[in-house]
C-alpha cells in the first residue's frame, strides 16, 4: 500500500510541474508546485497513518476471535467432561446393587423424619398443643418405620397432655412403652402416663405407674421424680 501511494505521488507531482511549467514562470512554477508537493505529503502522511491504524485493528481482531474460539472450545470441552462424570454415576447407580439403593433411599428417609421431628419440637416449643398434635400426628404416621418414630410417639403422647387430652396420653405413651421398651424415652414416657393417671384421678394406677417406674428405671431422673409424686 505504502509504494503504490509512492507510486500515485510521484505521477501526479509529474504532471503537475509540467503543466505548471506552461501556465506559469519559473517562480510562480516553482512555489505552486512546492505547495502542492507540502499539501499531497500532507495527505499522504495521514492514509499511512489511517493505513496502519486499520492494519493494527484488525490484528486485534484477528487475536481476540482467536481468543473467543479458544474459550468457546474450551467450554465446550468443560462441558463434555461434566456430562461425561454424570453419565459416569448415572451408569454406577443404575448398576448399583438393590440393597445398596434400599440402604441410600433408607438413609435419605431417616434424614427427612429427623427434619421433620425438628419442625415438630419447634412447634410444641411454642406452645401450641393443636399443632403440635397435628404436627407429630402426621409424622408418626408417615415416618413409622425410622429410627425416631419412638420419640415422634413420646412428643405426640407430651402434646396431648399439654392439651389436657389425658386419656390420648396414657394410649400414646403405652404404645412407646409396648413397642420400644428399650428405647431411651421410655422411662419419660412412664412418668407421663402416672401423671395423666393423676390427672385423671386414678390415683391407685398412678402409684402403680409410678412403682413400675422407679423399680424397672431406679436411676433414671424420671424415677426421682416419680417418688417426689408419690
Amino acid at each position: 500500500m505504502k509504494r503504490i501511494a509512492l507510486v500515485l505521488l510521484s505521477t501526479v507531482l509529474l504532471s503537475v510541474n509540467t503543466s505548471a511549467w506552461a501556465l506559469f514562470g519559473d517562480d510562480e512554477a516553482r512555489k505552486a508546485i512546492l505547495e502542492l508537493r507540502d499539501q499531497l505529503k500532507s495527505q499522504q502522511e495521514v492514509q499511512m497513518s489511517l493505513y496502519d491504524r486499520l492494519e493494527k485493528l484488525t490484528k486485534e481482531v484477528q487475536t481476540l476471535r482467536g481468543k473467543v474460539e479458544d474459550l468457546t472450545n474450551s467450554v465446550g470441552k468443560e462441558k463434555q467432561n461434566a456430562e461425561t462424570i454424570y453419565d459416569d454415576l448415572s451408569n454406577r447407580l443404575n448398576e448399583m446393587d438393590p440393597k445398596a439403593k434400599a440402604a441410600a433411599a433408607a438413609s435419605d428417609r431417616e434424614i427427612s423424619a429427623k427434619q421433620e421431628l425438628d419442625r415438630c419440637l419447634s412447634v410444641f416449643q411454642k406452645g401450641d398443643a393443636n399443632q403440635a398434635i397435628k404436627c407429630f400426628s402426621g409424622m408418626t404416621q408417615k415416618y413409622s418405620r425410622t429410627k425416631v418414630y419412638p420419640d415422634a410417639l413420646y412428643w405426640l403422647g407430651s402434646s396431648y397432655y399439654m392439651k389436657g387430652n389425658f386419656a390420648q396420653t396414657i394410649a400414646t405413651e403405652q404404645r412407646l412403652i409396648s413397642g420400644y421398651s428399650k428405647h431411651a424415652k421410655v422411662p419419660e414416657a412412664y412418668l407421663l402416663v402416672g401423671m395423666a393417671q393423676m390427672d385423671s384421678k386414678k390415683n391407685a394406677e398412678a402409684k402403680a405407674t409410678f412403682n413400675k417406674l422407679i423399680k424397672l428405671y431406679p436411676k433414671s431422673s424420671a424415677a426421682g421424680l416419680a417418688k417426689k409424686q408419690m
